[in-house]
């Protein structure tokens, strides 16, 4: 089969690149991915995740993904149009189904995988399929492959038997029934299990937090792409140019980006050391501040059926605690 471009990777990435084909050019294009649908990672996300930032900064340049909506509840104020796991998936599979196949110039894959020079082969059937790409192959799976999904990521400690430790996708099917809660992780995937957790009405006091380490997060109502934010968030790059131009140090740049409100810390009294650019709101960093049983020992190497052995201390833990490995 001949086709202009062989796309690897039904994701963002992906289908971004497809969208701006199939709207500048009247080039024919394979998409093969190796999930059963269009929308790559988001398939495997755990079911409360939103988007970090709104919803206009995501998706294909022919459609947009974000509604204009701003969430009433007290853990998004402020927060405009972060679409949810569903919302996402449900604009792939739409456009997939209704915009990029019907234009008849889609072939598309899934269940399958690229071996080279063109060649396409099942997971299931093992039938390959033989392309013959006129001008490139693309690989848009790259970032997918360098990074770690929290449901598919192997497990850097022992669990011993006798202590219960879920992935967070498990964590609304598997919570009801514990006395308390464990979230190990200090990323943006363990403060969304915090959070999913204290918005479920979970008692803080009730919840243990083990960070190996501790991040500088971006403020989310500073990066606002909002109309009703737009000088705040004007103010808040060129504060970021200033601390760029003026700061001497790692630190003081830190300090400046704390200063004019750009990055923020869940605690006052402990100076972060990593930045992975993940994005909080105001209250839900007030929410994880809510949790006062904060254990930094290291990375976790066991959990036995009373306690955590960590790489720097042994913390006692309850028999119906429920672990959530973030």
């Amino acid at each position: 089969m001949k086709v202009d471009y062989l796309i690897c990777g039904a994701g963002a990435t992906g289908l971004s690149f497809l969208d701006v084909i199939l709207s500048e050019t009247d080039a024919t294009v394979a998409i093969v991915d190796r999930r059963d649908a269009p929308g790559g990672h988001w398939n495997d996300a755990y079911p409360y995740v939103r988007l970090h930032q709104s919803g206009s900064f995501y998706g294909v340049c022919s459609r947009p993904l974000n509604r204009a909506r701003v969430p009433g509840e007290s853990f998004d104020t402020g927060t405009f149009e972060l679409s949810t796991k569903s919302e996402i998936l449900h604009y792939y599979h739409d456009l997939m189904e209704n915009t990029y196949l019907p234009s008849g110039r889609v072939t598309y894959l899934p269940m399958s995988e690229h071996l080279g020079d063109g060649k396409v082969r099942s997971s299931l059937s093992g039938e390959v399929t033989q392309f013959d790409v006129a001008s490139k192959t693309v690989n848009a799976s790259r970032v997918s492959d360098l990074s770690s999904i929290p449901s598919l990521h192997k497990r850097s400690f022992e669990v011993a038997e006798g202590a219960t430790c879920i992935a967070p996708n498990d964590l609304p099917n598997k919570a009801a029934g514990h006395d308390a809660f464990t979230v190990i992780g200090a990323g943006k995937t363990a403060m969304d299990a915090l959070v999913w957790l204290l918005r479920r009405g979970v008692d803080p006091d009730k919840v243990t937090w083990v960070k190996p380490n501790d991040y500088w997060l971006f403020n989310r109502e500073k990066i606002l792409n909002h109309p009703d934010y737009f000088m705040s968030t004007m103010a808040a790059f060129q504060g970021e140019f200033e601390a760029l131009s003026t700061a001497t140090s790692v630190q003081e740049f830190c300090e400046k980006m704390e200063a004019v409100g750009i990055w923020h810390r869940v605690d006052q009294d402990v100076q972060p050391t990593k930045f992975h650019a993940a994005v909080c709101s105001g209250a839900e960093v007030e929410a994880l501040r809510s949790i006062k049983d904060v254990v930094r020992a290291g990375h976790l190497t066991r959990i036995e059926a009373d306690k955590m052995v960590l790489a720097n201390a042994t913390v006692e833990s309850g028999k119906r605690q429920l672990y959530v490995d973030c």
